[in-house]
């Protein structure tokens, strides 16, 4: 089924493009002017990454430069921006004892850099240290595929470097004499080499533009923008072609394209696709994933300070939504920006996070991701729409062959039942992968079984292929399944994994399954990634547990049902069936001064309680199962009393220090807590610290800085000494060590 065209106010229609071109499935309102070729080779997940070193290398750049000569030139200038955009980099400031070779170390830091920055400054030549290491990058560059060198030239000339005048010339002839003449020549054929090179000079571009530019080109190599694509993309190509010829990217204009069209239908992969595609022509870019979700649990201001930290590319504090509004116009309106707003839904983000024309610099571009077709209503009239519709038959037919058979075909004797469910599925996307990845390996009397159970809710068949899938699960996998859904949803899986091994379960062998049930996608960095609709369905089961009463349920996450049923617990001392929980508490909800959860034995996840800037006192006793306290504890600016009693966890996170007001700290019978983090010595307003009953043994230096503790509690823990620092406790009146069976010295025995 084609799309039909969708107006606006002002449409301006696409003319002059075979029907070919066009994207399968979709329909358009917007502009003509495509300009930009889209490779029509299949993108695989290797080729895209988001914040990390490029796949296979340790460090996306290697920076190698002569230090003395630093105080003269930006070297130091570019090595901080190029941290500052995300890239890995080796920095290389040593010099090389005479008679040395490099070693080990730095030879391993070459092999594992994908570009080599060489920056040629006027002394370059007189370090033996820094041409070894140029021979060294040459030699690598020709053993090893996809290695480059990016010559950078501040104070040297490209006549300096192809040895046509001094003082790199004088430099070699010393080299010589101590060196001997073999070992220079290979030197100077790696000048000579490198020179031939397409290189930046600063005398013709001036600092600031040469750093500018010079990070712009490796962000295009390296992809150090790019946003990770699925595997198995089929049909994207066509969509990407229509979306970037509606986008005219060489207009001055302010661009605002909105994307629309059912879940689980394949925008935000479209997004991901193009913004991967354009990403590198802006000045500023910031991908705003999961708007929907992220609004409801952190606020509008944390996606306002992800988006000026993302095109800033400095943390901004914003105190609340108005402020984080003001920031942006004033920080954006002379800044080329691209601005993708994922799975957006309600008029107030639109507001706050989008902004009018005038708030963002000339060519800007605003992608618009949303299930709500009505917020079209609410944009500038010469605002862009693309409509997604289901993929064509051919392109789904692969996709959910991809899946069910790992082949872009189905097998003959499966291929009548394969093209039947393709087209009870809708040819959705998620239901596709979600029922090829169910039904592979599984007999035709299944694959026919759940043909007839789709059939019979066409109007729900997204859900059903989804709860076939979860049907399917063990039990510990449908446990791990839901606590996803409900709390580690876009999170760094090792908290998670902690939580799960405390209650027996085995969390590597259970998320593979999830993953080969294209339930759940993990990427490089370890976090764990669940499609909305996924989620969606997630915490649909866990209602489902009780849509009247949500104690009897056995998780919570949202804000009003998780005090209404503590509040129930303090009072009237009812029992619940809920094992875990999540606060997070918006800023309106900011009036919260004590909280307490005690004896909340099946309870794994701490709260995330970083909006409650007001909380005073937070009370955690009996909480076994609770191995980790999340870093979000230090964004209670205001907490004076923390008091974690008989909990299960193992450290305490380095945001502790960031708790200035604290002046109570009880960490009593946390019997698997072992060490303190360095950062404890920050808390210059605690009174009161209880280690007791604790398996610490040993206190870090910086409990000396603590100026203002009284009273200090270390008794049956497995403290073995006393630092000399505790000396530095100016008003210590209270020093408890009974019975510490490890502690040094008899005077601490009492």
């Amino acid at each position: 089924m084609e799309g039909k065209p969708i107006t606006s106010k002002s449409p301006r229609q696409i003319s002059g493009v075979p029907r070919s071109d066009f994207a399968d499935g979709a329909s358009t309102s917007g502009s003509s002017g495509y300009k930009f070729d889209v490779s029509s080779q299949k993108r695989k997940q290797s080729d895209f990454v988001d914040g990390a070193s490029t796949s296979g290398y340790k460090y996306d750049v290697f920076l190698s430069f002569r230090d003395p000569d630093t105080r003269y030139t930006g070297a130091d200038v570019l090595y901080e921006s190029l941290v500052k955009a995300g890239f890995s980099v080796f920095r290389d400031k040593e010099e090389l004892p005479v008679g040395e070779k490099i070693g080990p170390e730095l030879e391993h830091a070459i092999h594992d850099s994908r570009i080599y920055v060489p920056i040629f400054l006027e002394g370059y030549a007189s370090s033996p240290w820094r041409l070894q290491e140029l021979a060294h990058m040459v030699k690598r560059r020709k053993e090893s595929a996809g290695h480059e060198i990016v010559p950078v030239f501040f104070g040297a000339s490209l006549s300096d470097v192809r040895l046509k005048r001094c003082p790199y010339v004088d430099d070699l002839l010393g080299h010589e004499r101590r060196y001997g003449e073999e070992r220079v020549r290979e030197w100077k054929e790696a000048l000579r080499e490198v020179a031939d090179f397409k290189g930046w000079d600063a005398r013709n571009l001036g600092l600031g533009k040469l750093v500018k530019d010079l990070v712009r080109e490796l962000s295009i190599k390296l992809k150090k923008r790019q946003k990770v694509l699925p595997e198995h993309l089929v049909g994207i190509d066509g969509r990407v072609r229509h979306v970037m010829q509606l986008l005219d990217c060489g207009s001055p204009d302010v661009r605002f394209l909105v994307v629309h069209g059912m879940g689980g239908i394949g925008k935000t992969t479209l997004a991901m696709a193009v913004y991967n595609e354009i990403s590198s022509l802006f000045d500023g870019c910031s991908f705003l994933s999961d708007i929907r979700e992220t609004s409801l649990n952190g606020g509008i201001v944390s996606l306002q300070k992800q988006l000026l930290s993302d095109i800033l590319k400095w943390s901004t504090d914003v105190n609340d939504g108005n402020d984080g509004t003001n920031l942006t116009r004033e920080k954006f309106r002379n800044r080329r920006v691209l601005i993708v707003l994922d799975d957006m839904d309600e008029l107030e983000q639109l507001k706050k996070l989008k902004g009018n024309n005038d708030w963002l610099g000339p060519g800007s571009t605003v992608i618009i991701t949303t299930r709500n077709a009505g917020l079209l209503a609410f944009l500038p009239k010469e605002k862009l729409a693309y409509e997604m519709m289901e993929m064509d038959p051919w392109h789904a037919l692969q996709l959910f062959s991809e899946h069910a058979f790992r082949e872009t075909l189905p097998q003959d004797d499966l291929e009548t039942l394969s093209n039947e469910i393709v087209a009870t599925t809708g040819r959705i996307p998620l239901a596709l992968e979600a029922s090829g990845s169910f039904l592979r390996g599984k007999s035709p009397e299944v694959w026919a079984e759940t043909l007839e159970r789709l059939r019979k809710v066409p109007d729900r068949r997204v859900q059903e292929t989804l709860r076939i899938s979860y049907e399917a699960l063990s039990r510990e996998e449908k446990q791990i399944y839901l606590d996803i859904a409900c709390f580690f949803n876009g999170e760094e899986s090792t908290s998670a994994k902690y939580a799960w091994e405390s209650r027996g379960y085995s969390p590597e062998s259970r998320l593979a399954t999830l993953r080969e049930m294209s339930l759940l996608k993990i990427d490089r960095q370890n976090i764990l990634r669940m499609h909305d609709l996924i989620g969606d369905f997630g915490r649909e089961i866990v209602r489902e547990e009780n849509h009247l009463n949500p104690g009897s349920r056995s998780r919570l996450w949202k804000l009003d049902e998780c005090l209404h049923v503590l509040r129930e617990q303090a009072d009237d001392q009812r029992e619940n069936n809920v094992e875990s929980l999540r606060l997070q508490l918006s800023e309106k909800s900011s009036n919260l001064r004590s909280l307490e959860l005690e004896g909340c034995s099946s309870l794994t996840r701490f709260p995330d309680l970083s909006a409650s800037s007001t909380l005073r006192r937070l009370t955690i006793q009996g909480c076994q199962s609770l191995v980790e306290i999340d870093r979000s504890i230090g964004n209670l600016e205001s907490l004076t009393r923390l008091d974690v009693e008989s909990v299960g966890i193992r450290e305490l996170p380095n945001s502790i220090g960031e708790l200035k007001n604290l002046e109570s700290l009880f960490l009593s019978r946390c019997y698997e807590l072992r060490k303190l983090p360095d950062s404890i010595g920050r808390l210059e307003s605690l009174l009161e610290l209880d280690l007791s009953h604790t398996k610490i043994a040993e206190l870090p230096d910086s409990i000396g800085n603590m100026r203002k503790l009284k009273a200090m509690r270390i008794g049956q823990s497995e403290i073995r000494r006393i630092l000399g620092s505790i000396g530095m406790v100016e008003r210590l009146e209270e020093f408890h060590a009974e019975n510490c069976a490890n502690l040094e010295g008899d005077r601490y025995s009492q």
